[in-house]
């Protein structure tokens, strides 16, 4: 994980994007701005598929996320509330936030309530 920091803040930010561009070290300009909650998972899903990768939100509350995270370090997105208000998103690992892309204003860092946790994962395309 690299931490890259988001370009643009507030409604319409790119922190989720610097969050990608961090568990994925690649340039954040690699990165598509993603649409609004109507289209965003099928745009997610769109860029990551040539990498063999997809995107899936976890709830916080499903036990299944705390087995993921025994197996070694998995890094992740975690998404929620800002202390700025709004939604927001940092990279975790193992459940711990490790990298909040906000640039520093002295509002606050991290989440205040965890609505889910992202996964990046490998597709399998053979057995």
């Amino acid at each position: 994980m690299r931490p890259v920091i988001q370009t643009y803040t507030g409604e319409n930010g790119n922190c989720f994007a610097a969050c990608l561009a961090s568990i994925l070290e690649i340039p954040l300009s690699d990165i598509p701005d993603f649409g609004g909650d109507d289209v965003f998972l099928d745009q997610v899903a769109q860029f990551l598929e040539p990498m063999d990768l997809y995107y899936i939100q976890v709830p916080v509350y499903d036990g299944a996320i705390e087995r993921m995270f025994e197996a070694g370090d998995t890094f992740h997105t975690i998404e929620g509330t800002s202390p700025r208000g709004g939604q927001h998103a940092v990279v975790g690992c193992n459940g711990v936030m490790v990298h909040d892309p906000h640039p520093f204003d002295g509002t606050g860092r991290g989440l205040v309530d965890i609505d889910c946790y992202g996964l990046i994962c490998k597709r399998m395309t053979q057995f």
